[in-house]
């Protein structure tokens, strides 16, 4: 059976370290339960992120296809050379590419939201939401299996989601702050999981970490509304404030979160109480994000990137206050 994976390896090497060779075959990423973030473990990045015919699922024409796998593939492959364009230029920890050209910011939006609706966990939503019949084929005398509404789910959903995220403004972002990544690469805050998830993505804050120190933040309509620099896209760098972050991630993961070995992240679960299950009663913790636009002329060092900024040290022109977070 295939080995199906729900986090792209493309993703999963940003949070690794590459196993020998040149060009190295495998990749190792540190990984642990959500609920238990103190058990870690080594983990070949072939082998996390991944289940057993995930993606295997009953086509129209009521046989089995394989046709979202391969799509996913070919998405993925088409980020990585963005991936390398955002996160390894030689100077500069945030790019000057940026804005994205429309060549490029269009495949993005599209596996941004692949990770919002691809996931185990929007699996559960829908078996929680009772979504089979609302995607059972019409004559069918049966809804279809979990699997099949999941891939139902994704062929009507999937665009709509990519269009909600491609008119949003995006910001790039850095922090000083080791974010880990999740099973859940993209969250949602506020409103992951949301039954609207195409009104959660198009109004809420979203946050997808692309590396131990760089993300992309999509401000929600009210910060948009409330500052003309958020209403483009923009830089900027939330420096130890983006511990946030790795409580928002680590909150919204389905089961795993995946670390990167020479960046562990700051854990907390008193600090981060964890989303309930899908279905499951409780309430999901609520934030609030303010913060300033990086000035165009400011930098951050590439070295940063890689290197832990030590207090009260650093490569940046001036310094950068203003920050604030809050939880109610």
């Amino acid at each position: 059976m295939p080995n199906d994976h729900h986090v792209p390896r493309v993703h999963l090497r940003r949070f690794a370290v590459p196993g020998t060779g040149s060009p190295p075959r495998e990749w190792f990423t540190d990984a642990a339960e959500a609920d238990a973030p103190e058990k870690v473990f080594r983990a070949n990045v072939r082998r996390v992120g991944a289940e057993r015919n995930f993606y295997t699922f009953e086509g129209l024409d009521g046989q089995e296809t394989r046709v979202l796998e391969s799509f996913f593939g070919q998405l993925e492959g088409a980020v990585s050379p963005i991936f390398r364009a955002l996160l390894d230029h030689p100077k500069y920890a945030l790019t000057d590419l940026w804005p994205l050209p429309p060549r490029m910011r269009g495949p993005l939006a599209w596996y941004m939201a692949a990770q919002i609706v691809r996931t185990t966990r929007q699996r559960k939503r829908l078996q929680a939401w009772g979504a089979g019949a609302s995607f059972t084929v019409p004559g069918a005398p049966t809804p279809p299996d979990l699997a099949t509404t999941h891939a139902r789910y994704i062929s009507t959903t999937l665009g709509e989601v990519a269009r909600a995220l491609h008119v949003r403004p995006w910001g790039l972002g850095f922090t000083n702050a080791c974010l880990p990544t999740s099973d859940c690469p993209v969250v949602i805050l506020n409103a992951h999981d949301d039954e609207d998830q195409v009104g959660a993505a198009l109004t809420w804050d979203i946050v997808f970490p692309l590396d131990p120190h760089r993300f992309i933040f999509m401000p929600d309509i009210q910060m948009v509304e409330d500052d003309p620099a958020k209403r483009v896209d923009h830089r900027l760098n939330l420096s130890g404030v983006g511990v946030a972050f790795v409580d928002a991630i680590c909150s919204a993961a389905d089961r795993y979160i995946y670390m990167h070995p020479e960046h562990k992240p700051w854990l907390d679960r008193s600090r981060a109480p964890r989303l309930p299950a899908p279905g499951a009663p409780g309430f999901a913790p609520q934030s609030v994000l303010q913060y300033p636009v990086f000035p165009d002329h400011l930098t951050i060092s590439a070295r940063w990137a890689t290197h832990h900024l030590p207090r009260g040290d650093g490569d940046r022109r001036a310094a950068f206050t203003g920050e604030a977070f809050g939880v109610r």
